[in-house]
């Protein structure tokens, strides 16, 4: 047998060579020790060629629902865990909405975007689906995503020139730029710095303007009389004092349970310790007696928002089950209404093991052991730490920011599964990979930040949504592209970027054409803009969504028919 096999060492993990083998057997053999470097957490081909026995259908189909689990997974981590942690920051050091767009909010948005360049600059051929991937998120936002924001807001838009001149021609730069490293033929760590200070000029000139910005407008600011400010204060001071009282109020409610008890004890325990014989007996029946009543009307109440669900929405709620209950027991809570005293106890124990795992690719034992001392240590602290049920500690903003950078390594988890499913599609369909990138990675990673964009729209905040569809995807074109070939260029020094040259004219080709295409959306922007005066309407997003359309039904009918021709 072991010399069956050895005759099987000169394969490699390419379409042709499953199809040319003979038996199963040698299938699996091949997928086993020839496609492993081919994926980061999954091996699709050990799964098709030894589990389904060559099965591609099957194969597929499993595939496809990974990839919509993951889908869903990066939306979720997203608006539920790392869009609110960052707010948080906002908040804390309060940063104006421009400076925030520019920085916090373009990263909450381009987060998915940037981590999966950064996990795609890994795999072989990572150059073709990060180039694919950025500038097809960019043609989108900027052509269909601006369709639907102007389609749902309530009409048209009147653009701020300074701004749009900036966001636009700061975009334009950076294509520029790339196609400049494909002139002198590779990408080197000058050039991912050169990428990431040029988004630093954007931040220095954003809070430039925003600060003469500010000045001009105080003086115009007209004279305040006294009285009133201090009238304005009082009332100020009087409604933080009424907050307080109800934040205090409702911790005593969660910390007596509904027990009718003297509000001179202190906690429960403590209360209890006073009691002895048959009082205390009753105590503990009735903070049973409330805790099962409580257990009976979450369950009604879930049983009554089950029944509201269509047949479609049950099946994705169990499907889903798994994921979600993982993701949230492995991050802390990170809205303060939501916050569970028993939840916060819980995460480290998952959660730091989880997070090893990702970041040091599956450690041996002791790193697992050690971990998990640190994550019962941490679980003891915070119970002793946390006086309440329902409300957050003092300390709960370096909850979020752990929340947040759970939801990177989260994100940075789910990314890997993605791309080992598209390496998987592109090995057995042959597909251009800068076209899986423009197509399927764009697409999943933008949909999450059109829908909220959407909704910023509909609420009449038409010019927020644009504002954050620009930042959005500067932050990924210029911190994306550094952040992820700084690694690969650091480690394997530089890489090969010949976009003009002639021996790969057929993959270089569909490259420039993804690349020219997000350029002509962004020049087109700029011209109709000014045309109309600097007022974006229908006609002028339905003129941009066209070129999209054409653009990706020609390179869709082009990428089948050299991927399928005989």
């Amino acid at each position: 047998m072991q010399n069956h096999l050895q005759e099987y060492h000169f394969y490699h993990c390419i379409k042709e060579e499953f199809q040319n083998a003979t038996t199963s057997n040698q299938q699996c053999y091949i997928a086993t020790n020839f496609c492993g470097n081919n994926y980061l957490y999954c091996n699709y081909s050990t799964l098709t060629y030894c589990l389904l026995d060559g099965n591609i259908i099957v194969a597929l189909i499993s595939s496809a629902l990974i990839g919509y689990m993951v889908y869903n997974a990066i939306s979720e981590i997203i608006n539920e865990h790392l869009t609110p942690s960052l707010d948080a920051i906002k908040q804390k050091f309060e940063i104006s909405d421009v400076m925030a767009g520019v920085t916090i909010i373009a990263f909450g948005n381009g987060a998915g975007d940037v981590i999966t360049a950064l996990v795609a600059a890994s795999y072989p051929g990572g150059l073709d689906y990060n180039i694919g991937a950025t500038n097809g998120a960019n043609f989108f936002l900027c052509s269909v995503g601006v369709y639907l924001i102007v389609k749902s807001s309530k009409g048209p838009i009147k653009l701020e020139p300074t701004a749009l001149w900036r966001n636009v021609g700061f975009q334009v730069i950076s294509i520029f730029v790339i196609m400049f490293f494909g002139v002198v033929g590779e990408i080197s760590v000058f050039s991912a710095i050169m990428l990431f200070v040029l988004y630093l000029l954007l931040i220095a000139l954003v809070y430039v303007q925003e600060k003469n910005k500010a000045l001009n407008s105080k003086r115009k600011i007209p004279s305040v009389d006294h009285k009133e400010q201090g009238q304005q204060y009082d009332l100020a001071l009087a409604q933080t004092f009424d907050e307080q009282l109800l934040i205090y109020l409702w911790d005593m409610k969660s910390d007596i349970e509904l027990a009718q008890k003297p509000k001179k004890w202190g906690q429960t325990l403590n209360r209890i310790n006073y009691l002895t014989g048959p009082a205390k007996v009753k105590m503990l029946a009735r903070k049973l007696q409330t805790a099962v009543k409580m257990t009976v009307d979450i369950i009604q109440t879930d049983k009554k928002k089950w029944s509201t669900l269509s047949l479609w929405q049950k099946i994705e709620t169990i499907f889903f089950f798994p994921l979600f209950t993982a993701l949230k027991y492995t991050l802390p809570p990170c809205k303060a209404d939501l916050f569970d005293k028993t939840h916060t106890i819980i995460f480290p124990i998952p959660g730091i093991p989880f997070m090893i795992s990702v970041l040091f690719s599956f450690p041996p034992w002791w790193a697992y052991f050690f971990g998990l001392m640190f994550a019962f240590l941490l679980s003891l602290v915070l119970n002793a730490t946390i006086p309440f049920q329902k409300t957050p500690p003092s300390y709960f903003f370096y909850l979020q920011l752990v929340s947040a950078f759970g939801s990177l390594i989260w994100i940075y988890f789910v990314s890997g599964l993605f791309l080992d499913f598209l390496q998987f599609w592109q090995l057995i369909t042959k597909l251009n990979k800068t076209y899986l990138g423009f197509s399927l990675i764009a697409i999943v990673n933008v949909l999450p930040d059109c829908i909220t964009l959407v909704a910023l729209a509909e609420q009449g905040y038409a010019l927020m949504a644009l504002q954050g569809i620009y930042f959005g995807q500067l932050f990924t074109n210029l911190i994306g592209f550094s952040f992820a070939f700084l690694k690969q260029t650091i480690i394997h020094g530089p890489i090969k970027f010949e976009l003009f040259s002639v021996d790969n004219i057929e993959n270089n080709s569909f490259k420039l054409m993804v690349i020219l295409g997000s350029l002509a959306t962004l020049l087109f922007t700029l011209i109709l803009a000014i045309r109309s005066h600097y007022i974006l309407n229908k006609f002028t997003s339905e003129v941009l969504t066209s070129i999209y359309l054409i653009f990706f039904l020609i390179a869709s009918i082009t990428t089948i028919y050299h991927a399928f021709k005989v």
